[in-house]
């Protein structure tokens, strides 16, 4: 088991097609984040918070980095950049473990993304197989949540594909594109 608050080894994941390997994000990949965010910001605005242009700044990426550093060692969140494995390796997208709790708790909530040319190719699918693998044997955690619009089918079906179990409802649980939305809950236990 990795010791809470230490930057996470790289995780790995075979898919359709290959397979995935992800890392806690770095410097280098800004050119890369940013192209792929910017190509996808239609694809991805129905299902996410709104951000501005200044989001894909370089100021804010360096912001961010240190704040993903700080998150780590505080135990409280691990974010991760989803690559494609191989000689072809490409930044896909996201998947990052939020609002991890220690006590009697031991939570975390797991949410993620990929461009739409590596949708439905099952880079998705096997990012929040690796995270959630990392979540209960690394870290040590009992219980993950995922959250996640009726409409969005697809990620209904990734999630209960990878063992979440439909627990509820929760209204105007965030704000997507600009209004509060209701989100439906998904939980996976250690023991599932």
């Amino acid at each position: 088991m990795s010791k809470r608050g230490q930057i996470p080894k790289p995780l790995f994941e075979p898919c359709a097609g290959g397979g995935v390997h992800l890392r806690v994000p770095a410097w280098a990949d800004f050119e890369y984040w940013v192209e792929l965010r910017r190509a996808n910001r239609d694809f991805l605005q129905p299902w996410e918070p709104s951000w501005k242009e200044a989001h894909l700044s370089r100021h804010a990426y360096k912001a961010r980095l240190a704040q993903f550093k700080t998150m780590i060692s505080n135990d409280t969140a691990y974010p991760f950049h989803v690559f494609r494995s191989g000689n072809n390796s490409r930044l896909v997208g996201a998947c990052n473990l939020t609002s991890v709790k220690r006590g009697s708790l031991q939570s975390a909530h797991i949410g993620y993304w990929v461009g739409r040319d590596f949708a439905r190719q099952g880079y998705a699918r096997a990012s929040v197989r690796a995270v959630t693998r990392f979540a209960f044997e690394d870290l040590g955690l009992h219980r993950l949540t995922a959250a996640v619009q009726e409409n969005n089918h697809a990620s209904i079906k990734l999630l209960e594909g990878t063992g979440f179990v439909l627990e509820g409802k929760a209204r105007s649980y965030l704000k997507v594109d600009g209004r509060w939305q209701d989100h439906l809950i998904y939980g996976r236990l250690t023991t599932d």
